[in-house]
C-alpha cells in the first residue's frame, strides 16, 4: 500500500507525536485498541494516526511512502483505502484523501507512546 504524505503533515505528526518510533493509520471507530471514538455512525469515515514505541497485532502491514516514515495499517483498515492515498495538512486539520474523495477531512492524532489509557485526546465520537 502507498502513502503520500505531504511535508506539512509529516512535520505536523512528528511535533505532535516526538517520541513515536512507528505510526500506525488506523481507524477512529472503536474496532481497535488505540480507538476511543465509536459507533456505526463512524465506521470508514473516522481516521487517526497512531504514535507507538512498538508494534502490536493486527497493525502489520507496511505502507510505502514518500518520507521515508514508519508507517503501518492492518488489513482490516485497508478495506476503507482506495488508490491515491494521501494524508496532507489544511486548515490546522490532518486529512485523508484517496485519489476519489475525502476520507477524512479532521483526522486526529493519538499519542499511545505515553500508553493506551493515557493518550490525552480531547473527547469521544460517538453516536
Amino acid at each position: 500500500m502507498n502513502l503520500t504524505i505531504t511535508d506539512p503533515a509529516m512535520d505536523y505528526i512528528k511535533k505532535r507525536m516526538p517520541d513515536a518510533k512507528y505510526y500506525l493509520l488506523a481507524t477512529d471507530d472503536g474496532s481497535n485498541q488505540y480507538s476511543k471514538g465509536g459507533g456505526s455512525c463512524t465506521v470508514g469515515d473516522t481516521f487517526q494516526v497512531v504514535g507507538v514505541s512498538k508494534l502490536e497485532a493486527p497493525y502489520d502491514v507496511k505502507m510505502d511512502n514518500n518520507q521515508d516514515a514508519p508507517f503501518y495499517t492492518s488489513k482490516n483498515d485497508m478495506s476503507f483505502f482506495d488508490k491515491g492515498m494521501k494524508i496532507d495538512f489544511n486548515h490546522n486539520w490532518l486529512q485523508l484523501k484517496s485519489d476519489s474523495e475525502l476520507l477524512d477531512g479532521q483526522m486526529t492524532t493519538n499519542d499511545a507512546t505515553k500508553g493506551i489509557e493515557n493518550t490525552g485526546m480531547d473527547g469521544v465520537i460517538g453516536c
